[in-house]
């Protein structure tokens, strides 16, 4: 399964969102889509960190807290689509991977202290699109590169336009 993670903050008028919609069409994919703006997701704060922490510890991995983790770690490719904003990524983007970096679902750590991913996604791409021209690195894409790679994931791709806007 394909899931698609949307973090297209314009939704239906995103450019962003074009640019992977035909990319699955053209690739005839069986996908899934995650709308981030449809979802009542929230930054980590010292309540839902404790509450994460006590669920870890006591092996609680099924609790409804972890579905968006567990959705993550069963795709077996991802697509994550994110505008361009402020030289990475809306925020909401960043509050989704709080909530799906969860220790022994999407990775874990040798007794040598290890870093392993956990994830089954062979592939990540990663979509977005700039309306003007980036002057270096596309950080929005190194940063979810190092998360996948943190979760096992090593074949990652940016797929992007630029200059949309000039």
């Amino acid at each position: 399964m394909v899931l698609v993670v949307d973090c297209c903050i314009r939704e239906e008028e995103s450019r962003t969102r074009k640019l992977y919609l035909e990319y699955l069409k053209e690739n005839n994919l069986e996908y899934e889509v995650l709308y981030l703006t449809k979802l009542n997701i929230k930054p980590l704060d010292k309540e839902m960190i404790k509450k994460r922490d006590m669920l870890v510890a006591n092996k609680e991995y099924d609790n409804p807290m972890f579905d968006l983790a567990w959705q993550f770690n069963k795709a077996d490719k991802i697509i994550v689509a994110a505008p361009y904003y402020d030289l990475s990524f809306p925020s909401l983007l960043k509050v989704y991977f709080e909530n799906v970096s969860v220790l022994n679902i999407n990775f874990t750590y040798s007794n040598k202290g290890e870093l392993i991913g956990l994830a089954h996604a062979k592939e990540l791409l990663y979509f977005s699109t700039i309306g003007g021209y980036l002057n270096g690195p596309h950080l929005g894409y190194e940063y979810v590169k190092a998360l996948a790679e943190m979760f096992g994931i090593n074949n990652t791709k940016n797929i992007y336009k630029e200059g949309l806007d000039i």
